[in-house]
């Protein structure tokens, strides 16, 4: 994605005698008046505004019809860092748009219907949402979102979501067949609960090495981090179907992970935690699990070899579960040297 800034440069000429200018032909003089014109061309790329918040530079024009602000400046000062930030019920079809809920940083305790769209054109075919904070009312001890919950107009990975998720990031898959815009709702019941929230919606193109794997709903481009799920501090949720995935880094060959919980659980029946390959060490087992008395072990680091992206499964459709009894997704991996 490009902006292109036209710029016109005042400029004093020399006007020549009346003989000599009857020697110029027409085409002359428009090059001459199109001369008067720079065309600037930048791209849209990530810039550091004069707040907190990352900005992505465009023109002023394009920032402001697109309901943002310029914060700075960018592109050798013929762009503007321009942050937009959409409250309750508004659209915006910027790139990298903050989504915030009323009042924000404070916290409000209504029964309320948020919506936040963005819109994009036909060669998106991802959002990377960064979660900065999410804090909503949590979910039942079967990890059901009741009172609160946040739901997504396109895509399936995630039935509804609520609770406490800080500091990770998430990728909802779109289809600009189906719809060039994307609706981030949030319901918020009559339960007393100090809500909250604000994350980063960032747009990607089908041909961008950016993109994640099929079903990943999150992607890890770094040789060590940490794993966050939804409400990870808590239960987990149900409604879940979605793939965890690392991308091998050069010259890694296994990546070793740590459950940074007090104890590791082996699914019950209905919900599955699945890493397909040969594991070594303190892990969980290498196929799907089903008991129906969850197993507490004292968790301990386990390696897995890689192959390509590692890929983590995790799906929680039964909603009947007694989820109060078991830990959530919270790992901390490191990709080893071959």
């Amino acid at each position: 994605m490009w902006s292109i800034q036209v710029l016109l440069t005042v400029m004093v000429v020399w006007r020549p005698p009346l003989s000599y200018s009857l020697q110029y032909s027409e085409n002359t003089r428009a090059d001459r008046f199109l001369s008067l014109f720079t065309v600037v061309r930048f791209k849209n790329s990530e810039c550091k505004s004069l707040g907190s918040d990352v900005g992505i530079c465009y023109s002023y024009p394009e920032c402001r019809r697109g309901g943002g602000h310029g914060s700075g400046h960018c592109a050798e000062g013929y762009g503007s860092c321009c942050i937009t930030t959409l409250g309750c019920s508004s659209s915006t079809s910027n790139n990298c748009t903050y989504v915030e809920s009323p009042g924000y940083p404070s916290t409000f305790n209504d029964a309320a219907t948020c919506t936040h769209t963005i819109t994009f054109p036909a060669n998106v075919c991802q959002v990377r949402m960064d979660v900065v904070e999410v804090d909503l009312a949590p979910p039942t001890t079967q990890g059901n979102c009741i009172d609160d919950g946040l739901t997504f107009s396109q895509d399936i990975k995630w039935e509804k979501v609520c609770g406490t998720t800080t500091d990770t990031h998430f990728y909802l898959d779109v289809d600009s067949s189906v719809s060039t815009s994307l609706t981030l709702t949030f319901n918020t019941g009559t339960a007393s609960y100090p809500r909250k929230w604000k994350v980063r919606l960032c747009q990607i193109c089908c041909d961008q090495i950016s993109l994640a794997p099929s079903g990943c709903g999150q992607y890890f481009t770094v040789p060590a981090g940490t794993i966050k799920g939804w409400n990870y501090g808590g239960i987990y949720l149900s409604g879940q179907n979605y793939a965890i995935c690392v991308r091998r880094e050069l010259n890694k060959c296994s990546t070793t992970y740590q459950d940074l919980r007090d104890s590791k659980f082996v699914p019950i029946c209905g919900d599955t935690l699945e890493w397909p390959y040969p594991v070594s060490g303190g892990g969980p087992p290498s196929s799907v699990t089903c008991v129906h008395t969850p197993t507490f072990v004292d968790p301990a680091p386990f390696t897995i070899p890689l192959q390509g992206p590692n890929y983590m499964y995790l799906v929680t459709k039964d909603a009947s579960n007694d989820h109060s009894i078991a830990t959530n997704i919270y790992y901390s991996f490191t990709q080893n040297s071959c």
